[in-house]
């Protein structure tokens, strides 16, 4: 087996485990369950804000350490942080203390960018399309399998929504113990930069810088300030000669809005569900059924798109996202609710891809 492939199935493996996390789809039924003694009002005012904020002021900082780092001590902190966070939800009770998992979520969730960026510093740019689509479908995988065991062990009452919980604490341990194994990394984009990388980036954004920088001098060693100065200043023309460009601007724009509506939605829908069950004769949940279609359905939005060119226009959906999400806000019915929902998410995979 070649070695591009050895790292990419690792990797793969670590992505599938860290994304099995059944609890999730029914995390507000058990945290407004017999388990806690939490109102709706304190949930949504109180705790879940704090992952919001978590997760978007840790997620800058997380991508400049993940450089620095060279990717494989922020995975395996990705898989520490996911244990945390389940360990603080079987084991404490306080509204402190969910606070704390909020934030630890936060980071959770903002280190994944290492897991989606490890595998570029290990592979041939050449290797870059199929790379990624094995890493993308191996956390669509965790996901999927996510639901529909949530689901099923759910409705035959083999487990309650607490239980769940210890399936996903083991899934990042194994996760965790799996990262450990990833090669290092010895190159990265910006503090550990190799000739060839920088090269090639600069190719990428127009030619006369590469003729500027490759007329700098270069060392093989370089002291912590100097590399951080280098790094500091690379990033810097990156990102004056990205966005002063209008079309990466807009789809940048367009790729912040949909993923902030998306995270919003997923943080929040679960406490309108259970509104609308408990206000209706049918309090039977089917949130893991949901999130395993929305995976699926997600899945074949980002193929579909994968065969469109960033020169359509992305206005038409983002109309039927937005639709798709009001109906499924104002309705008062948990099936209307659920398919917009479904539609939000497959309609957002379509958007991201489509961006990248």
């Amino acid at each position: 087996m070649q070695a591009w492939l050895k790292v990419t199935l690792v990797l793969c493996l670590f992505g599938t485990l860290r994304e099995i996390r059944p609890s999730e789809p029914f995390v507000t039924e058990f945290l407004l369950g017999e388990w806690r003694n939490i109102t709706e009002e304190q949930l949504n005012r109180d705790i879940y804000p704090v992952g919001t904020y978590s997760y978007l002021s840790q997620l800058v900082v997380v991508f400049l350490i993940t450089d620095f780092l060279r990717f494989k001590p922020v995975i395996i902190l990705s898989g520490l942080s996911g244990i945390s966070v389940y360990a603080v939800l079987l084991w404490t009770s306080s509204l402190e203390w969910l606070q704390v998992s909020q934030f630890l979520y936060g980071m959770y969730m903002a280190t994944e960018v290492a897991y989606l960026t490890y595998i570029y510093a290990k592979v041939d740019s050449s290797k870059y399309p199929r790379v990624s689509s094995y890493t993308r479908i191996a956390a669509l995988t965790g996901r999927f399998l996510s639901g529909v065991s949530a689901q099923l062990l759910t409705h035959f009452k083999l487990m309650n929504f607490r239980d769940l919980n210890y399936i996903t604490f083991s899934a990042q341990i194994l996760a965790t113990f799996w990262a450990v194994w990833l090669p290092s990394v010895q190159y990265s984009i910006y503090f550990h930069r190799r000739n060839s990388i920088e090269n090639s980036l600069q190719s990428n954004i127009r030619p006369p810088l590469e003729k500027r920088l490759s007329a700098q001098p270069k060392q093989d060693k370089q002291t912590f300030r100097s590399n951080v100065i280098e790094a500091s200043t690379l990033i810097t023309r990156h990102a004056r000669l990205a966005y002063t460009r209008p079309k990466v601007l807009a789809w940048s724009a367009l790729y912040a809005i949909a993923l902030a509506l998306f995270v919003q939605a997923q943080t929040y829908i679960q406490l309108l569900w259970k509104q609308i069950q408990d206000e209706s004769d049918n309090p039977v949940a089917y949130n893991g059924a949901v999130e395993a279609l929305q995976t699926l359905l997600g899945a074949g939005g980002a193929f579909i798109a994968s065969w469109f060119t960033r020169a359509s226009n992305p206005a038409p959906v983002a109309a039927i996202q937005g639709v798709a999400l009001f109906l499924g806000t104002y309705v008062p019915n948990v099936y209307v609710s659920y398919a917009g929902y479904v539609v939000m998410g497959m309609l957002f995979h379509y958007t991201i891809t489509l961006a990248r």
